[in-house]
């Protein structure tokens, strides 16, 4: 009787840290300066980050929603999204991950795939740590293991204005891309590995400009994966955004060759810049993104933010 007691004892147990396991939570990230990051285990997403302004003030620089239902419409905004399988399409941003450590400053979230999960023959083991450092940085750091062949592509959905005020148009903030080539989209939006030169196009960001300055040039706004003049280097700034009215200024530092900017529109409110693996490295050899059993794919951006921009975006 006490062993059949256990039993059902034991049974229960592992019911309830099941049912937990499912639960969406959110844990709060703190910085010694009191930045502040908010992660869910829904999508393995960032759903705030705040930055201080020129006079010090913590404002929002992230798009966010205000309910889970909102993100159950849109499971990209702030998610990890990562495409996989011989479908190649993006579903662990619709799962719960697990949350394998946290601690004031940081937080290590996990998703395995089932068998044959979106057509992949085997199982992924992903793992995706996100670090508040008291630099005021967001490190995010991603790591893909397989069991079977597989191609992958792994980014974030996170949508940044750093204007403090998330309704109010980026169209006034600065840009500057390392980056004099762009990787050409074809019909079905798949990067075809051609690279065209981009000096003297709208698309041209060799020197910081208002996204306004040139924007009504473009067919929709900006939706365009850079090919990074130093892909090898992470201590080489991918990327800055400056907003001259907050005076905040956000530097991109990518493992990645590849930089793909979104302003979603010709007036638009916000701004992402996904790193993908794919392009060419520093020695122009194309990168694949094949990720063999055995292999890790080890990914990492940092998002740098200051009130003191870097030389190159002092627009007085």
């Amino acid at each position: 009787m006490k062993q059949l007691y256990a039993i059902l004892t034991v049974a229960m147990l592992s019911v309830a840290l099941c049912s937990y396991a499912q639960e969406q939570v959110q844990i709060r990230l703190v910085n010694s300066n009191g930045m502040e990051a908010v992660i869910s285990n829904y999508g393995a997403r960032l759903v705030s980050l705040t930055a201080h302004n020129w006079n010090g003030r913590l404002e929002p620089v992230v798009k966010t929603y205000t309910n889970k239902e909102e993100y159950m419409k849109d499971r990209t905004l702030g998610a990890t999204l990562l495409s996989f399988g011989k479908n190649h399409e993006e579903t662990l941003s619709g799962k719960i991950w697990e949350l394998v450590s946290s601690d004031n400053q940081s937080v290590t979230l996990r998703y395995v795939t089932s068998e044959g999960e979106n057509g992949l023959d085997g199982k992924l083991n992903v793992t995706v740590t996100y670090t508040l450092s008291d630099q005021n940085a967001l490190d995010i750091d991603y790591r893909v293991a397989t069991t079977a062949k597989t191609n992958l592509e792994v980014t974030n959905g996170i949508c940044f204005n750093l204007s403090g005020e998330m309704h109010r148009s980026i169209i006034k903030q600065h840009l500057w891309v390392d980056a004099v080539q762009m990787n050409t989209y074809n019909a079905q939006r798949q990067l075809t590995g051609v690279l065209q030169r981009i000096k003297n196009t709208p698309f041209d960001f060799t020197k910081p400009r208002e996204f306004g300055e040139r924007i009504k040039s473009t067919r929709n706004g900006y939706d365009n994966a850079y090919q990074l003049r130093h892909p090898d280097n992470m201590q080489k700034p991918a990327a800055i955004l400056f907003d001259a009215q907050s005076g905040r200024a956000m530097t991109v530092y990518s493992s990645e060759p590849t930089l793909n900017i979104n302003t979603y529109g010709k007036d638009s409110q916000g701004i992402t810049l996904q790193p993908i693996h794919t392009g060419y490295n520093s020695g122009m050899e194309k990168v694949s993104n094949e990720l063999q059993p055995g292999q890790v794919l080890h990914s990492a951006t940092v998002f740098f933010f200051t009130t003191d921009p870097p030389l190159i975006m002092r627009t007085k």
